[in-house]
């Protein structure tokens, strides 16, 4: 099913649910028989939780497997590099997901992960169970990988650029440019599958830079990207924790 009309059948499913908690599933991964006993015990161990969920594995078409996260701390950074309110991933308050707005039908891929960032932006009380996925995830054919960013840019283009404009209002600078190195990555992919799309998309991220240093840090990023190098997001990461290091720098170890 196209993702518009999952995100459509979500709603509906949202529109007519009376109980306080939901999870969405999709119907080609698989569950622990005590999966959802699990998250609801933690629902009721607190009543003030909004989300809880946990890391899941992902079964790729090339046979591996890797696990792959659910955080509850620093969410907007791990949301925008590593996607953990990806659907199968947690369980939410019904409320909370109706205040947010419930699925964003405009938006063709990218739902969850777009959903993930307004869902944040409500500054919930998150819960990570910490032990064994319980939740397989298998990819299929059309699942986004880099071969599939061609046939899908100007879709993953315009996905990003919702998540750019529902947000740009309800973040700080600093967090926007995260999403916007986000968007450099998606650039550089687009371009390395021969798409014009990452062209147009580093224009725009472009003209969010401030300052020609800025400009011309994100354009190296994207030509590492675009070149086939990985890992931006890591560089980002160490500059992230050494800035809230620096803000509290009695307990970081760089300090001592």
């Amino acid at each position: 099913m196209h993702e518009k009309g999952v995100s459509k059948a979500r709603n509906l499913g949202l529109r007519e649910a009376v109980t306080p908690y939901i999870m969405f599933f999709d119907s080609d991964d698989t569950m622990s028989p005590h999966h959802v006993e699990d998250i609801m015990t933690e629902f009721a161990a607190d009543p003030t939780l909004d989300i809880v969920g946990r890391d899941v594995r992902l079964h790729t078409i090339n046979g591996s497997t890797r696990t792959l996260p659910f955080a509850d701390s620093d969410l907007l950074f791990q949301h925008i590099f590593y996607s953990i309110l990806s659907t199968q991933r947690y369980a939410l308050r019904t409320s909370l997901l109706r205040k947010a707005g419930g699925w964003n039908e405009d938006a063709t891929v990218w739902t969850d992960y777009e959903l993930g960032l307004r869902l944040i932006v409500e500054n919930p009380k998150v819960k990570r169970i910490d032990r064994e996925p319980a939740v397989d995830v298998y990819q299929q054919p059309d699942s986004i990988t880099t071969d599939s960013y061609s046939k899908r840019d100007k879709e993953l283009m315009k996905s990003f650029l919702i998540c750019n404009e529902k947000l740009s209002g309800n973040m700080p600078l600093r967090d926007l440019k995260m999403l916007d190195l986000k968007g450099i990555v998606l650039a550089g992919n687009l371009t390395r599958a021969k798409s014009p799309e990452g062209r147009r998309l580093l224009v725009e991220i472009l003209d969010f830079a401030n300052g020609p240093f800025e400009k011309i840090e994100r354009y190296a990023c994207y030509l590492y990207t675009a070149l086939g190098g990985r890992g931006i997001h890591r560089i980002a990461y160490f500059r992230h924790s050494l800035k809230k290091c620096l803000k509290s720098h009695r307990t970081c170890p760089l300090s001592k």
